[in-house]
Protein backbone atom coordinates (compact mmCIF):
# COMPACT_ATOMS: atom_id res chain seq x y z
CA UNK A 1 0.00 0.00 0.00
CA UNK A 2 2.98 2.27 0.56
CA UNK A 3 4.23 1.40 -3.17
CA UNK A 4 0.55 1.95 -4.32
CA UNK A 5 0.56 5.12 -2.82
CA UNK A 6 -2.79 4.43 -0.54
CA UNK A 7 -3.59 5.52 2.96
CA UNK A 8 -3.81 2.88 5.57
CA UNK A 9 -3.73 4.41 9.02
CA UNK A 10 -4.79 1.63 11.16
CA UNK A 11 -6.29 -0.67 8.20
CA UNK A 12 -4.62 -4.14 9.32
CA UNK A 13 -2.20 -4.32 6.08
CA UNK A 14 0.00 -7.20 6.41
CA UNK A 15 3.51 -6.96 6.15
CA UNK A 16 4.73 -7.80 2.63
CA UNK A 17 7.78 -9.72 0.87
CA UNK A 18 10.12 -6.28 1.12
CA UNK A 19 9.12 -5.60 4.98
CA UNK A 20 9.67 -9.03 5.84
CA UNK A 21 13.60 -9.05 3.90
CA UNK A 22 14.57 -5.70 5.74
CA UNK A 23 13.16 -7.35 9.12
CA UNK A 24 15.83 -10.49 8.78
CA UNK A 25 18.83 -8.05 7.99
CA UNK A 26 17.96 -5.91 10.53
CA UNK A 27 17.14 -8.59 13.30
CA UNK A 28 20.54 -10.37 11.96
CA UNK A 29 22.41 -7.11 12.64
CA UNK A 30 21.01 -7.07 16.04
CA UNK A 31 22.35 -10.10 16.87
CA UNK A 32 23.98 -9.52 20.49
CA UNK A 33 21.59 -7.35 21.68
CA UNK A 34 19.33 -8.65 24.47
CA UNK A 35 16.11 -7.55 24.72
CA UNK A 36 13.69 -8.46 28.12
CA UNK A 37 10.81 -7.52 26.71
CA UNK A 38 9.15 -6.42 23.30
CA UNK A 39 5.72 -4.45 22.73
CA UNK A 40 4.19 -3.81 19.61
CA UNK A 41 0.92 -2.29 17.86
CA UNK A 42 -1.10 -5.01 17.43
CA UNK A 43 -1.66 -4.26 13.53
CA UNK A 44 -0.07 -7.59 11.80
CA UNK A 45 2.79 -5.61 9.77
CA UNK A 46 4.91 -4.17 13.12
CA UNK A 47 3.63 -7.72 15.49
CA UNK A 48 5.36 -9.66 12.53
CA UNK A 49 8.25 -7.49 12.26
CA UNK A 50 8.74 -7.51 16.07
CA UNK A 51 8.57 -11.26 15.68
CA UNK A 52 10.93 -11.51 13.11
CA UNK A 53 13.66 -8.99 14.77
CA UNK A 54 13.54 -11.37 18.02
CA UNK A 55 13.73 -14.20 15.78
CA UNK A 56 16.92 -12.93 13.71
CA UNK A 57 18.69 -11.59 16.75
CA UNK A 58 18.53 -14.79 19.34
CA UNK A 59 15.27 -13.52 21.17
CA UNK A 60 12.93 -16.28 20.08
CA UNK A 61 11.82 -16.19 23.72
CA UNK A 62 11.46 -12.66 24.31
CA UNK A 63 7.65 -12.09 25.64
CA UNK A 64 5.95 -9.95 22.88
CA UNK A 65 3.26 -7.69 24.80
CA UNK A 66 0.63 -5.83 21.83
CA UNK A 67 -0.54 -2.01 23.24
CA UNK A 68 -2.71 0.05 21.08
CA UNK A 69 -1.78 3.05 22.31
CA UNK A 70 1.17 2.64 19.81
CA UNK A 71 -1.01 1.56 17.28
CA UNK A 72 -0.64 3.78 13.70
CA UNK A 73 -2.90 6.78 13.04
CA UNK A 74 -6.86 6.27 12.84
CA UNK A 75 -7.21 8.32 9.75
CA UNK A 76 -11.08 7.65 9.66
CA UNK A 77 -12.87 8.43 6.42
CA UNK A 78 -9.54 8.44 4.50
CA UNK A 79 -8.37 5.58 5.55
CA UNK A 80 -7.40 3.60 1.97
CA UNK A 81 -7.98 6.69 -0.46
CA UNK A 82 -5.53 6.90 -2.65
CA UNK A 83 -3.01 10.10 -2.29
CA UNK A 84 -2.73 11.04 -5.62
CA UNK A 85 -6.60 10.92 -6.59
CA UNK A 86 -7.71 14.75 -7.28
CA UNK A 87 -11.06 14.02 -7.71
CA UNK A 88 -11.49 12.77 -3.81
CA UNK A 89 -13.45 16.01 -2.22
CA UNK A 90 -11.16 15.34 0.64
CA UNK A 91 -7.54 15.46 -1.47
CA UNK A 92 -6.65 18.60 -0.05
CA UNK A 93 -7.31 18.21 3.16
CA UNK A 94 -5.32 14.75 3.38
CA UNK A 95 -2.67 16.50 2.22
CA UNK A 96 -2.47 19.45 4.53
CA UNK A 97 -2.87 16.84 7.22
CA UNK A 98 0.35 15.28 6.35
CA UNK A 99 2.17 18.50 5.72
CA UNK A 100 1.72 19.55 8.55
CA UNK A 101 -0.98 17.37 11.02
CA UNK A 102 -0.89 20.71 13.84
CA UNK A 103 -2.96 22.75 11.02
CA UNK A 104 -5.56 20.04 10.46
CA UNK A 105 -7.58 18.85 13.30
CA UNK A 106 -11.10 17.74 12.18
CA UNK A 107 -9.55 14.24 10.84
CA UNK A 108 -13.26 12.81 9.77
CA UNK A 109 -14.14 9.94 12.49
CA UNK A 110 -10.47 9.47 12.73
CA UNK A 111 -7.66 11.05 15.18
CA UNK A 112 -5.65 14.10 15.11
CA UNK A 113 -1.80 14.48 15.96
CA UNK A 114 -2.69 15.54 19.45
CA UNK A 115 -4.98 12.59 20.00
CA UNK A 116 -1.94 10.14 18.87
CA UNK A 117 0.91 12.53 20.46
CA UNK A 118 -1.38 11.86 23.88
CA UNK A 119 -1.38 7.87 23.84
CA UNK A 120 1.85 7.16 22.47
CA UNK A 121 3.64 9.24 24.78
CA UNK A 122 1.81 7.96 27.93
CA UNK A 123 2.95 4.38 26.75
CA UNK A 124 6.64 5.32 26.77
CA UNK A 125 6.46 7.15 29.81
CA UNK A 126 5.11 4.60 31.94
CA UNK A 127 7.40 2.42 30.26
CA UNK A 128 10.35 4.64 31.54
CA UNK A 129 8.12 4.56 35.37
CA UNK A 130 9.48 1.32 35.56
CA UNK A 131 13.05 2.46 35.98
CA UNK A 132 15.10 -1.00 35.44
CA UNK A 133 17.58 -1.83 33.74
CA UNK A 134 16.03 -3.86 31.54
CA UNK A 135 16.31 -3.01 27.61
CA UNK A 136 13.19 -2.94 25.58
CA UNK A 137 12.17 -3.57 21.69
CA UNK A 138 8.93 -1.16 20.95
CA UNK A 139 7.50 -1.79 17.65
CA UNK A 140 5.12 1.28 16.04
CA UNK A 141 4.67 2.97 12.75
CA UNK A 142 5.68 5.80 10.76
CA UNK A 143 3.42 8.42 12.11
CA UNK A 144 2.35 7.10 15.63
CA UNK A 145 6.36 7.00 16.12
CA UNK A 146 6.77 10.90 15.29
CA UNK A 147 3.97 11.73 17.77
CA UNK A 148 5.78 9.68 20.29
CA UNK A 149 9.01 10.73 19.63
CA UNK A 150 7.83 14.75 19.38
CA UNK A 151 8.59 15.51 22.95
CA UNK A 152 12.39 15.38 22.32
CA UNK A 153 12.70 17.56 19.16
CA UNK A 154 14.12 20.62 19.41
CA UNK A 155 11.67 22.37 16.92
CA UNK A 156 8.26 19.96 17.85
CA UNK A 157 6.67 22.26 14.75
CA UNK A 158 8.34 19.74 12.37
CA UNK A 159 6.70 16.96 13.03
CA UNK A 160 8.19 14.71 10.36
CA UNK A 161 11.62 15.72 11.98
CA UNK A 162 12.99 15.59 8.38
CA UNK A 163 11.15 12.59 6.37
CA UNK A 164 8.55 9.79 7.19
CA UNK A 165 10.46 7.36 9.53
CA UNK A 166 11.99 4.88 7.21
CA UNK A 167 11.09 0.93 7.20
CA UNK A 168 12.47 -0.90 9.77
CA UNK A 169 14.51 2.34 11.37
CA UNK A 170 15.42 2.51 14.81
CA UNK A 171 15.24 5.21 17.74
CA UNK A 172 17.41 4.43 20.36
CA UNK A 173 16.36 5.81 24.01
CA UNK A 174 17.78 5.93 27.13
CA UNK A 175 16.30 5.94 30.74
CA UNK A 176 17.72 7.46 33.80
CA UNK A 177 16.12 8.07 36.82
CA UNK A 178 12.84 8.49 34.93
CA UNK A 179 14.63 10.76 32.67
CA UNK A 180 13.98 9.56 29.14
CA UNK A 181 16.39 10.86 26.53
CA UNK A 182 16.66 10.49 22.38
CA UNK A 183 20.68 9.22 21.83
CA UNK A 184 20.05 7.96 18.05
CA UNK A 185 18.08 8.67 15.69
CA UNK A 186 16.19 6.84 12.60
CA UNK A 187 19.08 4.43 12.31
CA UNK A 188 18.85 1.83 9.37
CA UNK A 189 20.85 -1.63 10.05
CA UNK A 190 20.28 -2.31 6.03
CA UNK A 191 21.81 -0.92 2.72
CA UNK A 192 21.28 2.61 2.55
CA UNK A 193 20.42 1.71 -1.40
CA UNK A 194 17.23 -0.27 -0.29
CA UNK A 195 15.56 2.69 2.10
CA UNK A 196 12.31 3.78 0.41
CA UNK A 197 10.51 7.09 1.06
CA UNK A 198 7.31 7.10 -0.65
CA UNK A 199 6.01 10.40 0.88
CA UNK A 200 8.58 13.05 0.28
Amino acid sequence: MNQARILQGDYDEPLNAAGINLAKITGKALNGIHFDEAFSSPLSRSLDTIKILLEESGNASTPIHTDKRIQEVNVGDWTLCHLDDKSNPEYENIHQFFKDPFSFLDVPNGENVYDVMKRTQDFIKELASRNDDKTYLVGTHGFASRCLLNMFYENKRDFWHGHVPYNCCFNILKVEKNNISLIEEDVCYYDKDSIKDYYS
